[in-house]
């Protein structure tokens, strides 16, 4: 199993805290954290780290995707 982080840019903050909710009622399961930065590259506003199946993964790519949001996907 490989850590996958979504970098997700939504300029307005109503948006990306309404992104976050919808989120996590896919994955109740998962935590919410407040990111700090990655080696100075890059700082995001929230988290949700969660092991995920995928159908859930499935379902957070197709809501990225009908947002029409800008993702860059990396693996660790």
């Amino acid at each position: 199993m490989s850590l996958v982080i979504y970098t997700i840019y939504i300029p307005d903050q109503h948006k990306r805290i309404a992104f976050a909710a919808k989120v996590r009622k896919l994955i109740p399961q998962g935590k919410t954290y407040i990111p700090g930065k990655r080696n100075g590259i890059y700082q995001s506003d929230l988290g949700i780290k969660a092991d995920v199946t995928q159908k859930e993964l499935a379902q957070i790519n197709a809501l990225i995707e009908r947002r029409g949001f800008d993702c860059h996907e990396s693996t660790k």
